[in-house]
């Protein structure tokens, strides 16, 4: 199911960090922080918004700053290793994550019947959310994170219940390696945390509440990465898609409320949560609410036919589970935050599956009702999430070609050193991620590229200068689309009157619409007719070269979908 991937080859931000690599994108972060995109400090997002390394509205104190030095790290050497052919870093996600599979499977062994045991794992295995772990190069801190945290989980049982000593210490290293490599690793330690909680005791150890609370108590070892965390400044701000519970938890409650039912449907339902980012939630939400509560009704009328060893597995896994996913939830929406999470649901699914097929009575429910509900999870999980997943590689591969096309066939010309401007592209796959294709494939082809405007809408080009013009999205704003507000959460308007330098060039905030850009002017500081300015917009599938109107003149530039169909 993992080697369809390596056909994606480099994608998006894949590029963005072997231009940091190469040290020809703007800002490039130091290779053992490859993740550091925005570092939160005002003087150093100007300098790189100045140098087209942000868009010219992001926050002045936009903080996305993940700390990830071991994926880092591994990046950094197979750049050394590969260079600049994706097939050997394709091949690293694929031994991780069959490395990640085995040792799953280990852990699944260890708790579950083997009947059982095999089909969570098959579960696993193919589950259309491991596309993106899987199949993007810049996603390996998740399988990172993940192997090295079920390894540690794996040695903090054979402790527990073997009374292996090595794995008192084995166990928290596991975890701590983890955090190394990825914030995803709190998904593990939730883990450990639910079977202190919940699972079984060590024989001959107290098992009521007060000791399992002391037992969890090592779990305050985590305020340790939390404060350097902190102290490197690490973490999220001013951005509505990233959101960091540590400085501000209530803008995290809030988000929580609505991603945990999206992120719960697609994981029970393949109710794909990241539409619901360019979609109304609404519906996502209550796909998440009515696939929660009948999973409950299923897991009920199966409870008699379930056996004590799966019920005492599914007693720590499931809201180990549960408790991975709402660590995951102040991250950008979307399928892979469930890769943690999906350890504790593959268990439940196969479990519903095996005794909720079983003929017999249930005392809540008719046994049609209870097989039928089983076979419709069967054929979500184990008929159409394969399907699904390998839809979703071929997804990747083909959005990637689109990606690097919009690079290779924008209408830029030959000359080194360009200054480009894009006049209106709503899709970030046209508008933000070729620069990065320029970065690594032509780094010389441009002195900088600059997103003048993101508005699903038409635009009105009106010059007003020898060197300046103005640029009106009709019947919309911008910053009105959600990969806008990575870089400026809605919590901060932008004022008429504010100016903002870029390549060069100064764009000032005419109108505004509820804190949101109607019109803004842009002046380039040289004719627009310069050989060594671009003015593009994306129109009929490419990045079109845009003839400057005469001064006074009014150029309309419609609106056409990017490769996302935004």
């Amino acid at each position: 199911m993992a080697v369809p991937s390596i056909e994606i080859g480099f994608h998006t931000d894949d590029y963005m960090i072997l231009g940091f690599l190469a040290r020809s994108y703007p800002g490039s972060p130091p290779w053992y922080d490859l993740y550091n995109f925005a570092p939160g400090g005002a003087s150093d997002t100007q300098a790189l918004i100045a140098a087209s390394g942000l868009p010219w509205w992001t926050h002045p104190e936009l903080k996305l700053h993940l700390f990830r030095p071991l994926a880092s790290a591994l990046l950094t050497i197979e750049r050394l290793v590969f260079g600049s052919a994706p097939l050997g870093y394709h091949l690293v996600s694929i031994a991780l994550y069959l490395a990640l599979i085995a040792a799953v499977g280990r852990l699944f062994r260890k708790v579950l019947p083997g009947a059982t045991a095999a089909l969570a794992l098959l579960l696993f295995a193919v589950n259309e959310d491991h596309a993106t772990p899987f199949g993007w190069i810049a996603c390996q801190h998740l399988l990172l994170a993940t192997l090295s945290t079920v390894l540690g989980l794996l040695a903090w049982l054979r402790y527990n219940e073997e009374g292996w000593r090595s794995g008192r210490y084995c166990g928290p290293l596991g975890i701590g390696i983890g955090l190394l490599g990825s914030e995803a690793a709190l998904g593990g330690a939730a883990y450990w945390v639910a079977y202190q909680l919940t699972g079984p005791a060590r024989p001959g150890v107290a098992a009521g509440w007060r000791a399992r609370l002391l037992r969890a108590s090592p779990v305050l070892g985590l305020l340790a990465y939390f404060a350097v965390y902190r102290a490197i400044d690490g973490g999220a701000a001013n951005s509505s898609m990233y959101v960091d519970p540590l400085s501000n938890p209530g803008e995290f409650a809030r988000a929580a409320a609505e991603r945990l039912p999206i992120l719960l449907g697609n994981a029970l339902a393949l109710v794909p949560s990241g539409l619901s980012i360019t979609q109304p939630k609404v519906p996502f939400i209550l796909a998440g609410l009515t696939a929660s509560a009948c999973v409950a009704l299923l897991y009920r009328a199966c409870l008699p036919f379930i056996l004590d060893e799966e019920r005492a597995a599914l007693r720590w896994l499931v809201p180990g589970a549960v408790m991975a996913l709402v660590t995951t939830l102040g991250g950008f929406p979307g399928a892979r935050l469930l890769f943690p999470s999906n350890i504790g649901f593959a268990p439940l699914f196969a479990v519903l599956l095996v005794r909720g097929l079983r003929r017999g009575p249930s005392p809540w429910t008719s046994s049609l009702g209870r097989r039928a509900g089983a076979a419709l999870l069967g054929v979500l999980h184990l008929a159409l999430a394969p399907c699904l997943l390998i839809i979703g590689t071929r997804a990747h591969a083909r959005l990637a070609r689109k990606v690097e096309d919009a690079a290779r066939n924008a209408e830029i010309g030959a000359a080194p050193g360009q200054r480009v401007f894009v006049a209106a592209a709503s899709d970030p796959m046209a508008a933000e991620y070729p620069r990065a294709v320029f970065a690594v494939e032509s780094p010389g082809a441009l002195s900088c590229w600059s997103n003048l405007s993101m508005a699903k809408a038409a635009h009105h080009l009106t010059r007003t200068g020898l060197s300046s013009f103005t640029l009106t999205p009709v019947g919309s704003t911008l910053l009105a689309g959600p990969f806008e507000t990575v870089y400026r959460s809605p919590a901060s308007p932008l004022p008429a009157g504010e100016r903002f330098i870029q390549c060069g060039a100064t764009i000032r905030i005419l109108a505004v619409e509820e804190g949101r850009p109607a019109r803004v002017e842009v002046d380039l500081g040289a004719p627009l007719e310069d050989p060594g300015l671009v003015i593009l917009a994306w129109r009929e599938g490419r990045l079109r070269r845009i003839a400057p109107p005469l001064v006074g003149e009014t150029l309309e530039l419609p609106w056409s979908p990017g490769p996302l169909g935004l």
